[in-house]
């Protein structure tokens, strides 16, 4: 049974388009997730859902009655209260209890009980809704799923960001909304948070669609696929690893079919080509009608093709700049120490070897991104800044600029591409990215023959691109490498080498997708499977 349809949605801004004639249903208990690429819309899709009265669209949102919707955002604002965590997720069902106890005395008092009744009647139905009687186990049962039952009491203005996100998400799921919409729920969620995530997520009765690029939840959580592309939707009943394999099919098959229709658009394109260099040395206005002519009927057998979004062959390209291998130490960090209203690190040393590339991890609040732009302090005093590209973890869009996170990131790295340094410091380089644009920045980063000093909760990047690893945790740093720490991450969460299982994945595309280009399509289902 639907829960909400979009039929044949078409919507945008001023400056741009965003959707033609999309539709998608939302049935009860889906588990959906949302993606595409940056900037494709699919925040806009979610605020349209939200608050369509405020917008205006072609099309019709369909919905089965009144439900109740929960939404999380990117960015959730750290309540200050000094609330422990366990009140802090109570207060709404305690309200809820207090007011029905408040009509109870009423009541018993009242001549006339036929208003009250209607208005306490309405506030049990809504404790019935969210199980308020069973508040407390529930709030217990679901810190627990979470992995955060030992902070159960902590005051929640002394929590980490991350933390209190989780907290923000579980607060949604108790009140049971029949939509929980989440938008980059994962985003600075550190490891272990980000584990709880997917519990929850898993664990969860009703539906939810969840916007976000973790190839983590992705292999994980979500029973249907919604993807945007240039101003399409494509729906698809399944899990992201069986959309993938789907797609990949998909396009060796109709790619194969267009083979001869694309040879001859290409040899019509050569022709319009030849006339074109053509009619630049002559004033013979028939070679110009002939030109315009013989466009129009490329751009006609081009529209008749149909171009399809969900079926081209991605092709981000990052390349930081070549630099030559360094020897020695790139740099030393001496007896670092962190404070604010505690002492967050104290006596933190190490050195880096140039070529290195090395991920700081840890829970949030551990102190990554302090130290991480302490470090670029340090090397402008040692008068080493020319040769430092510093990547700063965006937070939200208060630059006014109307662009998504990820293309506010994308411009970021950008300017690191165009720049000679020979030392990345980068936090948080993959969050707000699409999946193949974090494949093409991994790559990169695998390629570059600088020294990386980085920031990041997502496993994929530090066991594709990391050979230290530096933890940090209890005021201290200690050191892994790559291999055993993603050995002891495997033993610690998953029964299956998720990582191999990725890698797997994204070179057996690129094979495909290589294959596809050569028109060796009987090896491309080979590479797949077939």
């Amino acid at each position: 049974m639907s829960l909400i349809q979009f039929d044949h949605i078409s919507f945008g801004y001023p400056e741009k388009e965003l959707y033609q004639d999309i539709s998608f249903d939302l049935e009860i208990g889906d588990h959906a997730v949302l993606i595409g690429s940056n900037g494709c819309g699919k925040s806009s899709l979610v605020q349209l859902l939200l608050h369509e009265e405020d917008y205006t669209y072609d099309g019709l949102i369909r919905r089965s009655g009144n439900f109740r919707t929960g939404y999380v955002g990117q960015f959730v604002e750290h309540e200050t209260k000094e609330d422990s965590v366990f009140d802090f997720l109570a207060r709404d069902f305690r309200e809820l209890l207090a007011e029905a106890d408040r009509l109870t005395q009423e009541m018993s008092i009242a001549e006339d009980l036929d208003a009250l009744y209607e208005e306490y009647q309405k506030v049990m139905d809504q404790i019935d809704a969210v199980d308020g009687y069973n508040y407390e186990s529930n709030i217990r049962k679901q810190l627990s799923v979470a992995g955060l039952t030992h902070i159960e009491e902590n005051s929640v203005d002394k929590i980490s960001g991350g933390e209190y996100k989780l907290l923000y998400i579980i607060r949604n799921m108790l009140l049971k909304p029949q939509l929980l919409i989440m938008d980059e729920p994962d985003v600075f969620l550190d490891f272990e948070n980000l584990i709880g995530l997917t519990r929850l997520i898993n664990g969860y009765d009703g539906t939810i669609l969840t916007i976000t690029h973790s190839r983590l939840l992705l292999s994980q959580c979500f029973d249907k696929v919604l993807h945007i592309e240039n101003m399409q939707l494509q729906e698809f009943p399944g899990t992201f690893a069986e959309y993938n394999h789907w797609l990949l099919e998909t396009r060796i098959e109709l790619f194969e079919r267009a083979k001869d229709y694309r040879d001859y658009i290409d040899s019509q394109q050569k022709l319009v080509n030849r006339l074109r260099k053509s009619a630049e040395f002559t004033s013979d206005p028939k070679k110009g009608r002939q030109l315009q002519a013989r466009k129009k009927l490329v751009e006609r057998m081009k529209n008749l093709k149909g171009e399809d979004p969900f079926l081209e062959i991605p092709n981000h390209h990052f390349a930081f700049p070549e630099v030559p291998e360094g020897e020695g130490t790139a740099f030393t960090v001496e007896n670092y120490t962190l404070s604010y209203d505690r002492e967050i690190l104290r006596d933190i040393t190490f050195s880096v070897q140039a070529g290195d590339r090395i991920a700081i991890v840890g829970a949030n609040g551990t102190g990554k991104s302090s130290l991480l732009r302490d470090v670029n302090r340090i090397l402008e005093n040692k008068g080493l800044g020319e040769q430092v590209g510093y990547f700063r973890q965006i937070t939200d869009a208060s630059d006014g600029q109307k662009l998504s996170g990820g293309e506010r990131n994308l411009q970021q790295l950008e300017e690191l591409f165009q720049s000679d340094a020979s030392i990345l410091l980068l936090d948080e380089p993959t969050s707000h990215l699409d999946c193949y644009a974090q494949v093409a920045l991994e790559k990169a980063l695998r390629t570059y023959k600088g020294t990386i000093l980085m920031v990041s909760h997502d496993f994929f990047t530090i066991t594709g691109c990391a050979d230290r690893i530096f933890i940090l945790e209890d005021g201290t740093m200690r050191e892994m490498s790559g291999r055993a720490y993603r050995k002891s991450i495997y033993k610690k969460y998953f029964g299956s080498d998720i990582f191999e299982a990725e890698k797997k994945r994204i070179e057996t595309e690129d094979q495909v997708n290589r294959l596809i280009l050569k028109n060796k399509f009987d090896e491309a289902r080979e590479a797949l499977g077939l």
